[in-house]
Parts: C-alpha cells; structure tokens; sequence
C-alpha cells in the first residue's frame, strides 16, 4: 500500500463528519477505494486464475458492484438502528453496571481482605487449582491420543480390506482363492514347527523332573520306585527325542493342495 493511500486515509479523516461514537461517516468509501487499489489487484491476479479473478472484480471490488451495495446498506442501516436505539440502552446499560459493580465490589474485598489474612489457605488453593489444570491437560491429551490410536487403527484396517478387494479384483476370485490357501498352508506349517519346539522343551523339562524324582527316591526308596522311574525317565526321554525331530523338520505347503484341501507336507 503506497504513500497515495495514506494521504487518501488522512483527507477524508479530517474532511468526513464525524458520528457521536467518534468513527468516521463515510467509512464504506473507504472500504471502496482500498479494495478498487492496485495492488489488491495485483494480489489477485497473481493468486486466483483469470476467470475467478474477473467474477471477483465484477461482483464485490468494483464500485457499485453488489456486494458493495449490499455491505454500505447493511452498515448504514445498523448504524441508524443503534442511533435509534442507543437512547433508551444507554440509561439500561448504565444501571446495569451500576448495579454489577455494587454487588461485586464487596465480595471483591471480601475476598481479598480474607486472602490477605490467611495466606497459606491461598497458597493451598493455589495449588490445588494448579493439580486439578494439570489433569484436565493431561484427560485431554490422553483422550486425544487415544482418539488419533482408534483413527488409525481404523485407517489400518480399512486399508487392509482396500487391499484384499484390490487383490481380488486384480488376480480374480479362484486365483485369490489358491493365494489365501498357500498362505494359510504355509501359517499352518510355521505354527506346527512352534508347536514341537514347544513340546520338546516342555517333554526335555518333564524328563528332568523325573530324573529328580527318580535319583531322590533311590535313597529312600525300594528298587521297585527306582526302576519305575527309570522307566519312565526312558520314556520321556525317547518322547523328547521323538518330538526333537520332529521340530527340525520343516513345514511347507504341496502346491497340489492349494486347489482346495490345503494339505501341508513335511520335507527331511
């Protein structure tokens, strides 16, 4: 905005008639002259295409333009209406805060007086309004961060079924078909593994409680219990080893099985 616009500004400013409210009467002339100025259009032209930048300038900037003429009747009209009705607010407005501030003033004191001679009860307060602030603020960060979790969450989850209906649209329903079997063939075949590792550890535990067993109860026992024991602990023992070899093979889906059975097989 250049020197012009100042020099505008101030003429009229000292030329207008001012209002009892002190604001200039012809303020819409101004509105009219900043927004007809050249670097608005400029602004525009640079920021808005061509078409919009013209709709704009025929409709709301230009002088006489409707949304001029709507905003001038709409702040001259306002304008006369709070003249009409300021003679009967005011006394209104005045009572009002005559009373507000007569009702206020002695609590105000009060409560000040009281502050003054018992200030360890307003430090106490103090404290406890500064406690309770800080777990509103943290109720609204942890309801915020708990509302952004179930948005992605849900995000997630939708992205997944985008991508499974892409999958299918893309490689077909029978072809989606043999894919989902393969996959829960090969899941199938990595749980399995997990399972009898999982029961050669607990069987290799089982072994050593007998063992325990069997070697505290020589001492004290018959050969009767000791060679039970001992059964048992041969037992166990070929159990683990069974069960050893059996989590060293590896699981992997037959290809023949994915048109509907599914049928893993195991390879030494």
């Amino acid at each position: 905005m250049d020197s012009s616009v100042f020099a505008f500004v101030q003429g009229m400013w000292e030329r207008e008639p001012v209002r009892q409210s002190g604001q200039p009467a012809n303020t819409a002339a101004l509105w009219h002259y900043l927004s007809m100025h050249q670097a608005t259009d400029n602004a525009l032209a640079g920021y808005l295409p061509d078409s919009v930048s013209d709709l704009l300038q025929e409709y709301a900037f230009r002088d006489g333009a409707p949304l001029q003429l709507f905003s001038a009747a709409l702040a001259q009209q306002a304008a006369r209406a709070a003249d009409a009705v300021s003679p009967y607010t005011a006394p209104l407005t005045a009572r009002a805060t005559s009373s507000f501030v007569t009702m206020v003033t002695p609590v105000l004191d009060r409560i000040a007086r009281a502050a003054y001679n018992a200030p360890d009860v307003v430090v106490l307060l103090l404290v406890v309004v500064m406690a309770v602030l800080a777990i509103q603020v943290l109720s609204l960060l942890r309801r915020l961060v708990a509302w952004w979790t179930r948005l992605l969450f849900r995000l997630l989850f939708w992205s997944g079924v985008v991508l499974v209906l892409a999958a299918v649209w893309q490689r077909g329903p029978l072809q989606s078909a043999q894919d989902a079997a393969a996959i829960a063939g090969r899941l199938y075949g990595y749980a399995s593994f997990v399972g009898d590792i999982w029961r050669a550890e607990y069987n290799k535990y089982q072994q050593q409680q007998v063992q325990a067993q069997a070697a505290n109860g020589g001492g004290t026992g018959g050969g009767s219990g000791a060679a039970a024991a001992s059964a048992a602990s041969a037992s166990a023992h070929a159990a683990s080893i069974a069960a050893a070899a059996a989590a060293r093979r590896i699981y992997k889906h037959d290809p023949r099985g994915a048109a509907g059975t599914g049928r893993p097989y195991t390879r030494t």
